[in-house]
């Protein structure tokens, strides 16, 4: 079964998710983060910068959680 590009995106995005839902675990603050849905027509741009700035917040969690 061929997966589309929209699988795909929401697959990323379910993950990068998944892992800010542990960092919150761990850290004690939980938090909503955007969720991919295709009928939003996100470019690929827009899509990109969205999974960027989860990531760059799950790096700034992680970098807060260990730096004390």
């Amino acid at each position: 079964m061929m997966t589309t590009v929209d699988e795909k995106r929401n697959q990323f995005n379910l993950e990068i998710r998944m892992l800010l839902a542990v960092i919150d675990m761990i850290d004690g603050q939980e938090r909503k983060y955007p969720d991919y849905n295709s009928k939003d027509n996100m470019n690929e741009n827009d899509f990109l910068d969205q999974q960027l700035m989860l990531v760059r917040e799950a790096k700034e969690k992680l970098i807060s959680i260990f730096k004390d």
